[in-house]
């Protein structure tokens, strides 16, 4: 009797086990068959999504605190449509503009009693230059500066007889203007009122100034006409009368769906890239393909959208963080 209780009691037991067992079989093997038409198990789709997202959003990038970008002038804009400009370089100098050169002249002759200003020095309008004493009268008189600025040249020293010609030129720096050299081939391409973006040699200084007139004869030795665009300066400008400049004169404009300022694109390992902000300090450098080139704006094919926050204005310090991030790197 007894013998026959536990044979009943170790029946349920064994079979319980049994079903276990062949449940555990069955949930592995719908997880291989799940894998097996999917092609890849759960750890594959999560590397998988990670390697997506890091390729999206671009391999070099570099974090940037928002303080440090603000102090190093680091300027972001929503990328958008722009005007490519069709431009015609010219050369030509600085020069004053006419209203801005004074020669300073005595108007009775006679000798040179004193000189009170030397060349460099800044003066004001009305203020004196130098005493003469007149050969006829015998009296002594100024001669003042009939403009502000600053004494470009003098031609007299004490004891000197004053003639017709001038003893002193002075210009005001801050009125300067562009004569640029047209071919006369390019004539009928200049004429006034045409935007141009003035430039020294080195590059460095960028004015935009307006073409005000062409002079209607040409120049002697060099064959050209004289397009003359003035410039507003500000005090401390480094352009002077006598330099060297080019000039672009904005001939036509057309309009692009994505433009982008020249000096935001840059060559990072071989390709063209413009940095895109992803996050508040983070940035990203994107492969993009150009279109048209105009005077300050580069049209964007593909690689950026329309409101994509993009690096505008210094855009080589980033690169420059991209290739510190790079070298430590290596090491």
């Amino acid at each position: 009797m007894n013998t026959f209780r536990m044979k009943l009691a170790t029946v349920p037991l064994a079979l319980v086990l049994m079903l276990g067992l062949q449940a555990c079989g069955n949930g592995a093997s719908n997880s291989e068959t799940a894998q097996a038409e999917t092609g890849h198990g759960e750890g594959e789709e999560h590397a998988e999504g990670e390697a997506g997202h890091a390729e999206e959003e671009g391999s070099e990038r570099v974090t940037i605190p928002v303080a440090s970008a603000q102090a190093s002038n680091i300027v972001v804009v929503a990328a958008g449509p722009g005007a490519i400009e069709e431009t015609l370089n010219l050369t030509g100098r600085i020069m004053l503009q006419p209203s801005a050169r004074a020669e300073v002249h005595a108007p009775y002759p006679g000798p040179v009693r004193a000189v009170l200003r030397n060349v460099g020095d800044t003066v004001r309008r009305g203020e004196t230059l130098a005493r003469v004493e007149s050969a006829e009268s015998l009296q002594t008189y100024s001669i003042s500066t009939p403009i502000a600025g600053v004494v470009l040249d003098r031609q007299t020293n004490i004891g000197d007889v004053t003639s017709d010609q001038p003893l002193f030129v002075v210009g005001d720096l801050a009125r300067l203007q562009a004569e640029l050299n047209v071919a006369t081939r390019d004539i009928g391409r200049i004429s006034s009122g045409q935007r141009v973006i003035i430039a020294g040699l080195d590059g460095a200084t960028r004015i935009e100034a307006q073409i005000a007139s062409v002079l209607p004869t040409a120049d002697a030795h060099s064959q050209t006409l004289i397009a003359r665009a003035p410039l507003s300066t500000t005090q401390g400008s480094a352009l002077r009368p006598g330099m060297a400049v080019r000039g672009a004169v904005v001939t036509a404009a057309q309009q692009a769906a994505v433009a982008v300022p020249r000096d935001a694109v840059q060559t990072l390992e071989g390709r063209t890239v413009v940095f895109v902000r992803v996050s508040e300090d983070t940035y990203v450098a994107r492969p993009v393909t150009l279109g048209r080139t105009g005077a300050t704006q580069v049209e964007v094919l593909t690689g950026l959208a329309a409101g994509e926050v993009y690096v505008s204005e210094n855009a080589f310090l980033v690169k420059a963080e991209i290739g510190k991030g790079s070298a430590s790197h290596d090491h």
